[in-house]
């Protein structure tokens, strides 16, 4: 699975620790299939959460975290830990 450049930046980030505040949901995106880690203070609670693009070339949400870092990217995909 390839990943864009924004989601392995914001996984990377995510996966440091680092709370990046940033939500991709509704915004375009060019690799249907891709998944990413992120946190928000809007979203889920300020909790991290897994995005995916899906088939309409739009970021959605696919599933909350329980703690603002515990979201792990990987190539095969994201999920939380």
């Amino acid at each position: 699975m390839k990943f864009s450049l924004t989601t392995m930046i914001v996984s990377a980030a995510v996966m440091a620790g680092v709370a990046t505040a940033y939500n991709p949901v509704g915004q375009s995106c060019d690799t249907p299939g891709d998944y990413g880690c992120s946190q928000d203070a809007n979203v889920n609670g300020g909790n991290a959460f897994v995005y995916e693009c899906a088939s309409t070339d739009e970021f959605v949400y696919v599933a909350g975290c329980s703690c603002p870092t515990c979201c792990e990217a990987t190539t095969s995909g994201a999920f939380c830990t």
